[in-house]
């Protein structure tokens, strides 16, 4: 009788020992990270990245070939964080971010990519309220996350393409050229083009076009043509038309579909086309 009650002391201790040494949900978010798409991808880059987890602790070690950095994340109660994190640390930051968001629910990358699309937006939430705090400086990045709480996104319709997007675009009409600047932000697929007498913005969005879509063509066409010819095409066009519309210097194709469109930053998008005779613009 008594050997057996000296096993059951002993599996009790073990059981306790291991219950100390791991936590179920931390570990959860370290396999998040180490099975996300993006770390998959990053290591066609070479970048070598392992999150593993303990009882109270998220450590994150990058190692890039050249460098070697580690993150660490301390958990109290339902809350993990580092308020005194360096900038060279914001890769690893936002990977803990997308696996706590993967043990929300959200898709690989649904939440990072929110964030990295609305910083500013972010950086005005609270602990207390939507379960984050995060703060990114020039020297110093600071993140506490209440895993108790899913984090709100931020509704990416919202996000348009401003004038100071167009980088590219201005520098090739100051250097009076031609040429065409291209990308995704957001939800947003754009390509425009600066042609000698013919011109075209591209714009492309996820699920539908909304409001943001065509709050990124006024941007574009106040950085081809200046501010008076976006009101003029606000006052002439306000707002989206199925199919193909003829008006002044402007063809509007909506539902238009790029070429070799799987295969672009137009993939998985609505698309709106714009060809513009730059002869026809009214001063």
């Amino acid at each position: 009788m008594k050997k057996i009650v000296k096993i059951i002391i002993i599996m009790i201790l073990l059981m306790g020992v291991t219950a100390c040494t791991s936590n179920t949900k931390l570990e959860e978010i370290a396999n998040n990270i180490n099975n996300s798409e993006t770390v998959t991808n990053l290591k066609e880059y070479g970048y070598k990245i392992k999150a593993s987890a303990s009882k109270d602790k998220i450590i994150i070690k990058t190692d890039t070939g050249e460098e070697k950095r580690k993150a660490e994340f301390q958990l109290k109660g339902d809350i993990l964080s580092n308020e005194n994190l360096s900038e060279d640390v914001l890769l690893e930051t936002i990977l803990l971010i997308n696996g706590v968001g993967i043990s929300y629910g959200y898709q690989d990358g649904e939440l990072s990519k929110n964030i990295n699309t609305f910083p500013q937006e972010y950086q005005q939430y609270t602990l207390e309220k939507e379960g984050i705090a995060l703060l990114i400086e020039e020297e110093k990045i600071s993140l506490k996350i209440d895993l108790s709480k899913k984090i709100p996104l931020i509704d990416m319709n919202k996000f348009y393409l401003t004038t100071d997007h167009f980088d590219m675009i201005k520098q090739i009409i100051v250097d009076k050229e031609t040429g065409n600047q291209n990308g995704k932000i957001g939800n947003i697929a754009y390509d425009v083009f600066i042609g000698e007498e013919t011109s075209t913005i591209t714009i492309g969005q996820e699920e539908h076009l909304a409001d943001s879509a065509y709050k990124s063509i006024l941007s574009a066409l106040e950085v081809m043509y200046g501010e008076e010819t976006k009101n003029h095409f606000q006052e002439i066009y306000p707002k989206f038309v199925d199919g193909k519309t003829e008006i002044e210097a402007y063809t509007i194709e909506t539902n238009y579909h790029p070429e070799d469109q799987e295969n672009s930053v137009f993939k998985d998008t609505k698309v709106v086309h714009i060809t513009i005779d730059k002869n026809m613009i009214k001063d």
